[in-house]
């Protein structure tokens, strides 16, 4: 498999292009939340329904990661996202059509087939075109931008559900906007000049890089502690704002759920500058004391404490998960960036089914105090996992392989003699990419 060279023009349309695309397909799955306490009302969706969205979620994101994660080293990476654009489109049909708990179970499950190709191949195609001279938004988008996405769909839908109650109404607009964004896909160059075999993308595997296992473990630990209480926020923002803080608007929901998702695409730029362990260990401190906080402004029925906590551990939760991915993007093959990426979040959310559904069950025998106490053990846990498979990586040996590190050296020694050689070129001039 080799990487095309793309234009500065290419670059830049095809990362803004795909970066929406990537917000629009997330955005989609965040359209049921807010809407969750209308079919309560409408279908009889059940309090363990709910729960059980967030499962077969996470179960077809766990399914699409392990079985399909690298497809598109094979086909393509405008091809998959133009799959994945379908499939959105696809769930929202099914959702603007459901009648019974189990046509949210499938809707849902559709979406999550979805989720998994956009965690995989669309940002795998935002990290292939945006170039190594902005790789730190890069893997902003790609650690952060599934949370903004959903982020951006649930104060949308909740901003229209209030002004116009029709579910035609809200899921339409969204399937416009996919369409759209499946239109304009069509105008981003491919990344790939040289595609994979089908045979070797489609094989199971979770792929762990042989000089990196310490700092793998260490960033799947930081993903799967703060997306627990993300998805967590993503199955019971309403529920919260209705039953704890007695709130009947949809808007509501809409709000916290993304106080705990807006603000984490903040914490990339804001730590880049800063010696990485240190912000990483920083970050997963502030996302604790956030967590237990959370139980105790719950537990007091503070509403506007609870709203100020959920922002501020967006910001840390957003702050470890750049500079976690980043740390390991610059140590390993730039080849395997598909792997990689499939990997991590193939980790990433089968833990987070694993964590919902036990989440859910103690919500059923608890309260959501007790619930937020929980996630805050399992966070210190996580803290200390990652403090010392961060702190005690051995150094790596000198190798031949490509990483991104050794490509910004490369990178950097050869810029002065193409400026002295070339310095009125033009900017259309091809950018090198991550490999």
């Amino acid at each position: 498999m080799h990487k095309a060279q793309l234009t500065n023009a290419q670059s830049l349309r095809g990362f803004l292009l795909a970066t929406f695309a990537f917000l629009a397909i997330f955005a989609s799955t965040a359209v049921p939340i807010p809407l969750y306490a209308d079919y309560q009302a409408t279908i009889g969706l059940t309090t363990a329904d709910i729960s059980n969205t967030m499962f077969t979620y996470l179960t077809g994101v766990t399914l699409t990661l392990l079985l399909a994660g690298r497809i598109s080293d094979s086909f393509g990476r405008v091809p998959v996202t133009s799959l994945t654009i379908m499939l959105a489109i696809f769930g929202c049909i099914l959702f603007l059509r459901a009648e019974s708990g189990v046509d949210v179970l499938a809707a849902r499950f559709v979406q999550g087939l979805a989720a998994g190709f956009g965690m995989s191949a669309v940002s795998s195609l935002v990290i292939d075109c945006v170039g190594e001279r902005h790789l730190s938004w890069g893997s902003t988008v790609a650690s952060c931008g599934a949370m903004f996405g959903i982020m951006i769909g649930s104060v949308d839908v909740g901003v229209l559900y209030g002004m116009v109650p029709d579910l035609t109404v809200v899921y339409g607009t969204m399937i416009l906007v996919l369409a759209v964004c499946l239109f304009l896909v069509n105008f981003v160059h491919e990344p790939l000049d040289r595609t994979a075999s089908l045979r070797a993308t489609i094989r199971p595997r979770v792929f762990v890089p042989r000089d990196c296992r310490r700092l793998f473990a260490a960033v799947a630990v930081v993903y799967l502690s703060t997306w627990m209480v993300s998805c967590f926020f993503q199955s019971f923002a309403s529920p919260i704002a209705y039953t704890c803080f007695g709130e009947t608007s949809p808007l509501a929901g809409s709000v916290i759920l993304a106080l705990v998702m807006a603000p984490s695409v903040l914490g990339g730029p804001l730590v880049q500058r800063l010696d990485p362990r240190r912000a990483l260990a920083a970050a997963m401190v502030i996302s604790l004391g956030c967590t237990a906080a959370l139980a105790l402004a719950v537990g007091a029925r503070a509403e506007l404490a609870f709203m100020g906590v959920c922002a501020v551990f967006s910001v840390a939760s957003g702050a470890a998960l750049a500079t976690a991915l980043r740390m390991l993007l610059l140590e390993v093959n730039v080849l395997q960036l598909s792997a990689i990426l499939s990997s991590v979040n193939l980790v990433a959310y089968a833990g987070s089914a694993v964590t919902g559904l036990v989440c859910g069950a103690l919500l059923g025998a608890t309260s959501y105090a007790a619930v937020f106490a929980v996630m805050a053990f399992v966070l210190a846990a996580a803290c200390v996992f990652v403090f010392s498979a961060a702190h005690t990586a051995p150094a790596r040996r000198k190798s031949k392989r490509l990483t991104l590190a050794h490509f910004h050296r490369k990178r950097g020694t050869a810029m002065p003699a193409s400026e002295d050689t070339s310095a009125g070129a033009s900017e259309d001039l091809p950018v090198p990419m991550l490999s």
